[in-house]
């Protein structure tokens, strides 16, 4: 189960890395209903390949945060453009 779960990160990062979002959205939905049968599975998991999984999630994190701050940088400056003020405000949550 968790080469499937490797095999669908793996196939998530690529698409992100070639901002297919159609691929992502595939990817996604694949690494989800994997994710689903995880608990049902009675196997013991290799740690070495439950560290290599947790690092590929690490990676998915990391590029959908970098895309998610390249896209707000293009939305700011295309509001730029147009003489708009940016919502690109950040504030303190009161807690």
């Amino acid at each position: 189960m968790i080469d499937r779960i490797i095999a669908c990160q793996t196939d998530l990062i690529a698409a992100l890395d070639a901002f297919d979002a159609d691929a992502v959205t595939v990817a996604s939905r694949a690494l989800a209903d994997a994710l689903v049968l995880l608990p049902d599975d009675d196997r013991p998991v290799d740690t070495e390949q439950l560290a290599y999984g947790l690092k590929q999630a690490e990676a998915a994190r990391i590029r959908v945060k970098y895309l998610t701050a390249w896209n707000r940088q293009k939305i700011d400056r295309l509001a730029e453009i147009r003489g708009q003020a940016s919502s690109n405000i950040y504030t303190q949550r009161a807690r």
